[in-house]
């Protein structure tokens, strides 16, 4: 039996990852001064940050129903079971896109097919599809895969520390932002998921260089000594947040850390210098 798992690019999932777990990522579009470009095809995160500053408009838009139709059609005829692990259809339109093409053509092919709006994105949403996909290579059966990914969806938080203001007022897309930004002065906020929207989680006070090492009091609050996955992501600075593995590793009980970027889908709201920290709680 083939089967697949696919998810959309706004997953954060490195090439290495998702070569590894043999995971197909579909490209949402990002519309940089009215330019559109496929996410991680046309464009590299690394060229993206670089250009960020130069860039007057940036938006991302949804995997198009017509584009996806075709790459539909011939996946439901090479594979017998396909589970779509998607981001929050709060956040983007991509799971209704989806789910529109499923329900035109679901009648044409014997697939068995599952589409799941995880209420999650960037790496919320990458650790559910690395949990699923080792799963799947385990022999996980079908309906258990989907179980897993549900409870996966309601054991992830993220995290994301922003050190300047400048770039989150030009979005709309962070609920109470607006709230915030009125009382703001000396505070730096951190977004995060909540409900399928982004939000504003909690805030740091100060002048704390280290966001990172910012936020350990406060993870320490939600993980307690619970075994986690863990991702710390980045914008522009890789190295300095691979040196901080050994301190998340001394302070929780990590299974696995994965070192990411933040792709566009989140850097073109939140900014270049953004740092976060996204886990997923194992049970025992």
């Amino acid at each position: 039996m083939k089967r697949l798992i696919v998810t959309d690019s706004t997953s954060d999932l490195s090439q290495e990852i998702i070569d590894e777990l043999r995971v197909l990522v579909l490209p949402v579009k990002l519309i940089l001064d009215g330019e559109v470009f496929k996410d991680r095809i046309d464009i590299k995160i690394e060229d993206f940050y670089e250009r960020y500053d130069t860039f007057s408009t940036m938006s991302t838009a949804a995997v198009p129903y017509e584009e996806f139709a075709l790459t539909y059609l011939q996946l439901t005829q090479k594979y017998d079971e396909i589970l779509f692990v998607l981001c929050s259809s709060l956040l983007s339109k991509t799971y209704e896109n989806i789910l529109n093409v499923h329900n035109d053509f679901k009648d044409k092919h014997k697939c068995r097919i599952e589409i799941i709006d995880t209420k999650q994105c960037g790496m919320g949403l990458g650790l559910i599809v690395i949990e699923a996909a080792k799963k799947m290579v385990e022999g996980e059966t079908f309906e258990g895969l989907v179980a897993h990914i549900n409870k996966s969806a309601g054991a992830v938080s993220t995290y994301m520390a922003i050190p300047t203001l400048k770039y989150l007022k030009k979005s709309k897309r962070i609920g109470g932002m607006k709230a915030f930004l009125a009382s703001a002065i000396g505070v730096r906020p951190v977004l995060g998921i909540d409900g399928g929207k982004l939000v504003v989680k909690t805030k740091l006070f100060g002048k704390q260089k280290n966001l990172l090492l910012a936020l350990i009091e406060t993870l320490k609050n939600d993980i307690g000594t619970e075994p986690v996955t863990l991702a710390l992501s980045h914008a522009q600075d890789k190295t300095y947040v691979q040196n901080l593995i050994s301190t998340f590793n001394a302070t929780f009980r990590c299974r696995k850390i994965y070192v990411t970027y933040f792709g566009p889908s989140i850097g073109i709201n939140t900014g270049p210098e953004t740092m976060g920290v996204t886990f997923l709680k194992h049970s025992g």
